[in-house]
């Protein structure tokens, strides 16, 4: 048991910083705020369509499916030129609603659907099994290669859309290629870590290799990434904590250290 929940951790640290530095270098961190609310409405959905109408969808496959959806539909507000803010607190707005309603109605008619509903919430990492680990994997397994592969062009497209365009890059193309990406890998590490957690996790990484300035920033954002989760592991499970405590607790030590002491 413990060796499934510590290689989930790892894959988990690894995942976080394979996505993270796009996040950071695009300036795209609210993006993973739309993330998290739409793979809370989406896990929650999964929950009520499986338990009360009867369909074969699983949590896990409707929370990556509304993330998708939800961030395919961002950049595609952004393409028609509505400001990024925008768009994304628009999407937010839309996933809370959602969160909402499918709350009340698991809550409602499937029995402990409280108990479900938060799972999502704040994770259900000391009770990980096979097949959350095959899916951190197989998200990791698709996520990597893509995110090392198409690294200048994300990073080009951030920083001059135009610019890109003109040497004829498909800037809808990556920026669709890359929000695609981002969702599964946050759909992912919430459905193990949760949702609040998930916040933190895909952003600090990158956020690390941004602040020292790497030009390839992918070491630095692993190191951070499995050092953060593997270590939050470490220090819970010997207490009988929940491993997203420890998680979160490196992870706030690790944001002071950059908003405060990394500022020296």
């Amino acid at each position: 048991m413990n060796f499934i929940i510590y290689s989930t951790a790892l894959a988990s640290g690894l995942l976080a910083g394979a996505i993270s530095p796009s996040l950071a270098y695009s300036r795209s961190i609210l993006l993973g705020i739309t993330l998290m609310h739409s793979v809370l409405s989406g896990a929650l959905f999964g929950v009520f369509v499986t338990a009360v109408i009867g369909l074969p969808v699983t949590p896990a496959l409707s929370a990556v499916l509304f993330a998708i959806t939800f961030s395919i539909l961002t950049a595609e507000a952004v393409n028609r030129g509505i400001p990024e803010d925008a768009a994304i607190s628009l999407a937010v707005s839309v996933s809370v609603a959602i969160s909402i309603i499918f709350t009340f109605l698991v809550a409602l008619h499937v029995p402990l659907g409280v108990s479900a509903a938060m799972s999502y919430v704040f994770g259900i990492s000391s009770v990980l099994t096979i097949n959350d680990f095959l899916r951190v994997v197989i998200s990791l397994t698709l996520v990597m290669p893509l995110a090392h592969l198409f690294w200048y062009e994300y990073k080009f497209i951030s920083f001059d859309p135009e610019g890109a365009e003109a040497m004829g890059l498909s800037v809808r193309f990556y920026r669709y290629l890359y929000y695609a990406l981002a969702s599964v890998a946050a759909t992912a590490i919430a459905m193990t870590l949760g949702v609040l957690l998930t916040h933190i996790i895909i952003s600090l990484p990158g956020l690390f290799a941004l602040r020292k300035k790497y030009v390839y920033p992918y070491r630095l954002s692993y190191l951070a990434g499995v050092t953060i989760v593997m270590g939050g592991y470490l220090i819970s499970l010997p207490l009988s904590l929940p491993p997203s405590a420890g998680v979160g607790i490196l992870a706030s030590i690790s944001l002071l250290y950059l908003f405060v002491g990394g500022k020296k």
